[in-house]
This record gives C-alpha cells, sequence and structure tokens, in this order.
C-alpha cells in the first residue's frame, strides 16, 4: 500500500535530523540565552537557528504550503486554513537544552484543517527518529511500532506531565486533580519536552501523559505519533482534540483513557491573570 505524504515526510526526516546535528553540536557552547513571554519561557540562538534549517528545506520543496514556527517573529495565523500547514518547534525542550540536560528533540508536523496527517520527532542524543503518516501506523528509525497494550488500569501505569512556561497560565495545573492522579498511578514524571514524552507513550516507554495550555508546535506531531501507534488523544474534557492558539492534551495507550479522565477531573475555569 502507498501512503500519502511520502514526500513531504522525506522531507521532514532530512531536515529534523540535520537541525538535530545542530542541537547535539551546540547544547555545552551555546551562547545566547533570551525569556520570552516570561523569564522561564526560554529561547537560544539554537532555537532560531535550527528552525531556519527546517523552514528553508520545507519551503524549497513546497512553497504552497503554510508554515508556523515556534521562533517566527511578526503576527502569524495559528488555526490552520484550508491549505496545508507545517508546525514546526526546532527545539523543545529548551530549557533542558539550556541546563546541559539531553532530553530535548525536533518536532515537524503537517496538519490539514487543524488535523496532524503527519509527524516526526527526532532526539538528536539517542539518534532516534519518530515517523508516523496518518493510515500509515508509526515506525522508530524506520521500524514499526506500537503503545504498551500491555498495562490496562493507572494502578500499573508510568504518566508524565509538564508546566506552562508561560506564568500566566500556570493557574490551569490546579483544574486537575493532580492528587488524585498521583494516588492513582504507579508514578509520575516530569521529563521537560512534551513532544519526545508523546512519542514515548506511542513507543510504550510511558503509559499515559497531559499538560496544558501548550502550544500547537508542541503536540502536532506526537498526536499522529501516539494515534498510528494505537493510542488514544484528546483534550481533558475527553473531546477530540484540534490545534489551536493553545492545547490541553491527554494522551495514553488507550487502555487506560478514560480512567485517566476520570482522575484528572478537569474543570476549565478558564485563566486567571
Amino acid at each position: 500500500m502507498v501512503y500519502r505524504y511520502q514526500d513531504e515526510l522525506q522531507v521532514a526526516v532530512r531536515a529534523a535530523q540535520e537541525a538535530g546535528h545542530l542541537i547535539k553540536d551546540k547544547i555545552s557552547c551555546h551562547t545566547v540565552t533570551e525569556s520570552k513571554s516570561c523569564v522561564s519561557d526560554l529561547v537560544t540562538e539554537v532555537d532560531r537557528q535550527a528552525e531556519e534549517i527546517i523552514l528553508q528545506a520545507i519551503s524549497s520543496h513546497f512553497p504552497a504550503h503554510s508554515i508556523v514556527g515556534e521562533e517566527q517573529q511578526g503576527d502569524r495565523p495559528l488555526v490552520p486554513a484550508d491549505i496545508l500547514t507545517w508546525y514546526v518547534d526546532p527545539l523543545d525542550g529548551t530549557t533542558n537544552f539550556v541546563f546541559g540536560l539531553q532530553f530535548c528533540c525536533v518536532s515537524i508536523a503537517l496538519a490539514h484543517q487543524g488535523v496532524p496527517v503527519l509527524g516526526v520527532i527526532h532526539d538528536p542524543f539517542r539518534q532516534e527518529t519518530y515517523t508516523a503518516v496518518r493510515g500509515g501506523g508509526a515506525k522508530l528509525n524506520g521500524r514499526p511500532f506500537t503503545v504498551d497494550k500491555s498495562v490496562s488500569c493507572m494502578e500499573h501505569s508510568l504518566l508524565v506531565t509538564g508546566y506552562p512556561g508561560n506564568i500566566k497560565k500556570r493557574p490551569r495545573l490546579y483544574q486537575v486533580n493532580l492528587k488524585r492522579v498521583i494516588d492513582s498511578c504507579s508514578n509520575l514524571r516530569a521529563l521537560g519536552s512534551a513532544a519526545l514524552e508523546l512519542a514515548y507513550v506511542a513507543c510504550g516507554r510511558l503509559t499515559g501523559f497531559w499538560e496544558v495550555s501548550l502550544r500547537p508546535w508542541d503536540v502536532a506531531a506526537g498526536m499522529v505519533l501516539v494515534e498510528e501507534a494505537g493510542g488514544q488523544v484528546s483534550n481533558l474534557a475527553g473531546q477530540s482534540l484540534y490545534l489551536d492558539e493553545y492545547v490541553d492534551i491527554v494522551a495514553s495507550n488507550g487502555l487506560i483513557h478514560q480512567e485517566f479522565l476520570d482522575c484528572l477531573a478537569w474543570k476549565d475555569e478558564g485563566d486567571e491573570g
């Protein structure tokens, strides 16, 4: 069977791996660290250099496509139009990168009308490239993989979450019943790269993930990976998830999904501040 988006997939993989080489080379010798929305929302010159590598590769091969990159300057629409739209996170896990923690990645996705149809996540430190095309399954370095179907309840689940970089979004953390989640699962992690955490759910290293107030480039590629690996993705209310300016997400192996949602007990009270 021949799947769609194979040309796009090849370009995305090459671009992600080239950007990954830069990230790996620069983790101990980057020179500029700045803040964006707040002091904990970091960006380096490597974020911008890696994004330029990816944007040039995509725009040269697919000039008619729209591109939304994390480090792009100026106002760009985040709600997808009818044309194909790329979502690029050139360095997901910048804070880890700045502190020398080798848990960060490149994330590239292609979406149609708000639904990701292609995802590539590249971990340059472990030389792992996760790929998925809608309807074609998920692969790690070219080999198919699935979520972990051996865990069917929260009690045996290893979960992961994260914290909004934008301080104004952090009150949304408390709209989840965190105590109930911690008491219900085997253990909970916070690893610092939403894209790579989603890839780990997809390949069975983690059972479930949730986070609030992420940006679309954080989750677009990981959404495809999890679903194509046989898992489940939704918003925190259990509804279908679409890319928007901000995204609240739950991803799991599918078997624990409803129990996971019940433990989260999400009540959307809006943002404070």
